[in-house]
């Protein structure tokens, strides 16, 4: 008996090789790890792994220095790649991305934020990002037609937009709700535009790659198997949104899962288009003389996809 209660996945994970795992939001573009990490499907593919959340910026600084060596982030990872730091990404998350524009109901349109001031959280973070792109799309020009103000993080855009700090920003479920209780209006819905971008993707380091190509592996397997649960059992699903989000309100899980649900892809590989949008629009000068396939490896995930492993998630 002892013999064959230690041959479970626990074991597995025992014997096999380990993985820092960090991710970036409280929200339901995490869904993969979340779910990989309540169903024990690290240590049924044999990996050991801490998870633990970091803000957005901080959390890929934290994968460039070596504190944590693979997780879901955002489009940061090509800021710091274009600062001479070998992070990259191993596989997709979101691939688009997905926000409402809401505020002041005195806003009927993106032409109507010309003069005012917008929110978003951080510097270079999704929202910042997206918030550029979508004034540009409406002839807006950023930080001279419609300022942009940082509030840190999205409960503080909320407080922000409460307070009249700021008249307008980008969010999405759950932050949808709250701002719907507070008065404010839909301007624009940028899911519905389709913008290709990294608004999530799986990034690591060239040096992960390089000294532990097992332990990537082995998180892809655990991952890509996630992504298949939430595709076909969305109460599963909830039960993991549930408890990383503190929340039992079915309406928001609901709607988290309607929102991210389809998004996730059967085999998850990172584009050129995603990366190429985030170039477009970095800061950094190395940005336009540099190709978007230095900064994405979809070797582990086609290896995933060749050997059938990923059509054996779906066979059932």
């Amino acid at each position: 008996l002892a013999v064959l209660s230690s041959s479970g996945p626990q074991a597995l994970a025992a014997e096999g090789p380990s993985m820092r795992v960090v991710y970036n939001a409280l929200g339901g573009s995490m869904a993969p790890l979340w779910v990989a990490h309540e169903m024990g499907l690290f240590p049924k593919h044999g990996l050991q792994h801490n998870l633990n959340y970091m803000a957005a910026t901080t959390a890929v600084q934290a994968l460039a220095t070596g504190s944590e060596e693979i997780g879901l982030v955002g489009n940061q990872a090509v800021d710091l790649a274009l600062e001479g730091a070998d992070t990259i990404y191993v596989a997709s998350t979101v691939p688009r991305f997905i926000f409402q524009l809401y505020g002041d109901p005195s806003i009927k349109s993106v032409n109507d934020l010309k003069g005012k001031v917008v929110a978003a959280t951080q510097p270079a973070a999704s929202t910042d990002y997206a918030t550029r792109m979508v004034l540009r799309r409406f002839g807006l020009v950023p930080d001279k037609d419609v300022k942009i103000l940082y509030a840190g993080s999205m409960p503080a855009l909320v407080t922000m937009l409460k307070s009249g700090n700021a008249v307008a920003g980008l969010m999405s479920v759950p932050t949808i709700y709250q701002a719907q209780e507070l008065g404010l209006k839909p301007i624009l819905n940028v899911t519905d535009l389709n913008i290709p971008f990294i608004f999530v993707g799986v990034a690591t380091t060239r040096k992960v790659i390089q000294q532990k190509p097992e332990a990537v592996t082995r998180f892809l397997r655990a991952y890509t198997e996630a992504i298949a649960v939430i595709r076909r059992d969305k109460e599963t699903a909830l039960t993991a949104l549930g408890k990383f989000l503190k929340s039992d309100n079915r309406q928001t899980l609901d709607g988290i899962y309607d929102e991210y649900g389809g998004v996730f892809q059967r085999v998850p590989l990172i584009t050129r288009e995603e990366v190429k949008a985030v170039l477009d629009v970095a800061k950094s000068p190395r940005a336009q003389q540099v190709k978007p396939e230095e900064f994405y490896d979809n070797s582990f995930i086609q290896k995933l996809e060749v050997s059938g492993f990923i059509n054996s998630l779906y066979a059932r």
